[in-house]
């Protein structure tokens, strides 16, 4: 039998959190198309390399999971212990197809926990806020509430999307956890700004205030939703957690 090394996918998880890995056998080397797989197993290691983490939390040889009774694509769940050593660690698949041992291999980056993790149902914390935003004059408790309503924002604005989530609703994934908390800093920051946290203002086309008259743009006039901020449009649409570019005028 012949053993083929293929494939480096690089994905990341959390102490405490979980992490699903999948894995596609092919019919030959390169093919890109399905092959029937048997003997399928995982193991996840620490890496050698600077910046390893420890130990070997998943044992060579763990059955995967064949997914909808595909004997080509694979999958396993990585529950994350709390405890695990933050560090780069390699994810190696076995399967044989045909007479040929495949070998595919990922990277998975165990990352800490984001400290002053937000409350459930809150993307960002009043921290995480000053820190992306660089503003140090609002009031903490004015930040606070508004990072509430932004998080009710995001939440819209995050329907269809699909990602790893805990029993509380919030992202798992590291990179999910962190994208999202910028959007949600973006969108308090656009918040604030517009200065309209009933939506009363947008009831009228223009307004005039001690002389000074502003006018909305037909597009902004009593939207049936809240406004996605177009800097917190741009960051959840980068980051692929949604796969196209979000509404920001409802």
């Amino acid at each position: 039998m012949a053993t083929v090394t293929l494939g480096n996918k690089q994905s990341d998880a959390i102490q405490g959190g979980q992490i699903t890995f999948e894995q596609m056998f092919e019919s030959y080397i390169g093919s890109g198309q399905a092959g029937i797989a048997s003997g399928v197993t995982i193991g996840i290691t620490a890496a050698s390399t600077p910046g390893g983490g420890s130990g070997t939390p998943v044992a060579a040889g763990t059955p995967a999971t064949p997914q909808g009774g595909s004997q080509s694509l694979y999958d396993y769940t990585w529950q994350v212990p709390a405890t695990q050593a933050t560090g780069d660690y390699l994810v190696t698949w076995t399967g044989t197809v045909g007479t040929t041992t495949l070998t595919y291999t990922q990277t998975v980056t165990v990352a800490a926990i984001p400290a002053g993790n937000p409350a459930p149902g809150v993307y960002a914390t009043l921290d995480a806020y000053r820190a992306w935003s660089g503003d140090a004059i609002t009031p903490d408790l004015l930040v606070s509430v508004t990072l509430q309503r932004a998080s009710e924002d995001i939440d819209n604005a995050l329907i269809g999307a699909v990602y790893q989530v805990n029993q509380n609703g919030m992202p798992v994934d590291a990179m999910v956890i962190d994208a999202i908390s910028r959007a949600c800093c973006a969108q308090c920051q656009y918040l604030l700004a517009d200065n309209d946290p009933t939506g009363v203002k947008k009831q009228y086309t223009a307004t005039n205030v001690g002389g000074v008259t502003t006018t909305r743009a037909a597009s902004t006039v009593a939207p049936q939703f809240p406004l996605l901020g177009p800097r917190a449009a741009q960051i959840l649409h980068v980051t692929g957690i949604l796969p196209s570019a979000t509404l920001i005028a409802w």
